[in-house]
């Protein structure tokens, strides 16, 4: 591994507050397999449906109903995390995916009768996974090493899923037919099936404080305004999430009709995601998160001007080649900011679990609020309907760094900035 083994440990010209635990690179490492056997079959889940059916309103409705169960799952979830483990969800959700996968392989094509149970299983194992991860980010990081983590963990992560489409694409492209779909699932399967063993390497861990405070939620959000713009934050941040999940795979099929082409271009896609990746991981500061914020938000509204000359394949190439550039500066910047926030809440690290439980009903949310915007919507306008929604919800994105602002406007939720600081967090009334 050499000089990039020892960047990941944080050795060389790094502070020795930089470095990472072992349990940390062991989540590093494991979230690594988690998404390559995930980036195998993820893309072709909505064309496969979408082959099947040549119908967008039911790759929508999948795509509402996985996200829509995603918060109740997550709340019932985080409760047997806090007071048992949060490697419980962890693990279910590596072993509820290989579920999912497996009984694709026996559905074959007849998923498309019961899509809408596919969709409510992939999103209680999405929930349960990203419950499990999100708290562990918490566990085995602190402010000063988390830049760091997760510069690492988006490259890893991207890694992964770039190597997932592109051997995606090589099984469909030598197959005929569906096989090639049936292939990918069962590699996934398998994947997922190795996942699940391989997350028993996890030490658990106990925890003395077992009380879930999840029902002082509306309380803590009403006594912290920082804390409840936070949460506002992301779901915002959702709002594009839900659309960009499935609609770019589609329109590019349709350009181009080989799935292979669709997977090589997320390889692409992804590969300027790396990049920004890399170069947050190395160069990000904390104190920079707002204009990290800004920059993405700017990016994201440039990427969505060509689209006004047309739903083409060039500007559609264009616009995800600029929101995949900037998607790690605002996914980093903002996840960094709310773990910082939540810390500095009066229960501490005894919130963790709720406070990821809050993000994801907040940020799924925001992903469902999109979809079904874009479905209202695009009943009227057909394909233009894309352009205007992707454009609006691009501007809003500019309330993300605003939110985040320590000099948030105090008139809004009637608290007070003081410093650079997580304001209205130090335990005292405002």
């Amino acid at each position: 591994m050499g000089s990039f083994g020892r960047w990941i440990r944080g050795s060389g010209r790094s502070s020795p507050d930089n470095q990472l635990s072992e349990e940390a690179r062991i989540t590093l490492f494991n979230h690594g397999i988690y998404q390559f056997g995930n980036a195998l079959a993820a893309i072709l889940v909505n064309l496969y449906l979408w082959r099947l059916t040549s119908d967008l309103w039911v790759n929508g409705v999948f795509n509402l109903m996985t996200l829509a169960v995603a918060p109740m799952a997550s709340i019932l979830i985080g409760k047997a995390a806090k007071q048992r483990d949060r490697l419980l969800a962890y693990r279910l959700g590596i072993y509820l995916t290989a579920l999912f996968y497996l009984c694709i392989l026996i559905a074959g094509e007849r998923m498309v009768d019961w899509y809408i149970a596919f969709a409510l299983l992939k999103g209680i194992s999405t929930a349960f996974y990203w419950l499990g991860h999100f708290t562990m980010i918490q566990d085995v990081t602190d402010h000063e090493n988390r830049h760091r983590y997760l510069g690492l963990n988006l490259i890893i992560t991207n890694v992964s899923l770039l190597a997932g489409p592109a051997l995606a694409g090589v099984i469909v492209g030598w197959s005929d037919g569906f096989q090639g779909y049936t292939y990918v699932y069962l590699l996934a399967f398998l994947m997922f099936a190795y996942a699940s063993v391989n997350s028993l390497k996890m030490k658990r861990r106990e925890t003395q404080h077992k009380a879930y405070y999840l029902k002082y939620a509306l309380q803590i959000m009403r006594k912290y305004p920082a804390y409840y713009r936070s949460l506002l934050g992301w779901f915002v941040f959702g709002l594009p999430q839900g659309i960009l999940a499935y609609i770019p795979a589609i329109l590019l099929y349709q350009a181009v009709p080989r799935e292979a082409f669709v997977n090589y271009m997320n390889v692409v896609f992804l590969s300027v995601t790396i990049l920004s990746g890399f170069a947050l991981a190395k160069w990000g500061r904390p104190g920079l998160n707002n204009l990290y914020l800004n920059i993405a938000a700017a990016g994201f509204i440039i990427g969505s001007i060509p689209l006004f000359a047309g739903i083409e394949l060039w500007s559609v190439i264009l616009f995800m080649l600029l929101f995949s550039c900037v998607k790690p500066l605002q996914n980093n910047a903002y996840t960094s900011y709310y773990y910082k926030l939540s810390g500095d809440l009066p229960l501490g690290e005894h919130f963790k679990v709720e406070a990821v439980v809050l993000r994801e009903t907040f940020t799924n949310a925001g992903r469902c609020a999109g979809v079904i915007l874009y479905m209202l919507i695009s009943v009227q306008l057909e394909q233009g309907a894309l352009v205007w929604v992707l454009t609006g919800i691009a501007l809003l994105q500019l309330l993300v760094g605003w939110l985040a602002s320590p000099s948030f406007p105090a008139f809004r939720i009637g608290t007070l900035h003081r410093d650079n600081r997580s304001p209205g967090l130090d335990g005292k009334e405002m």
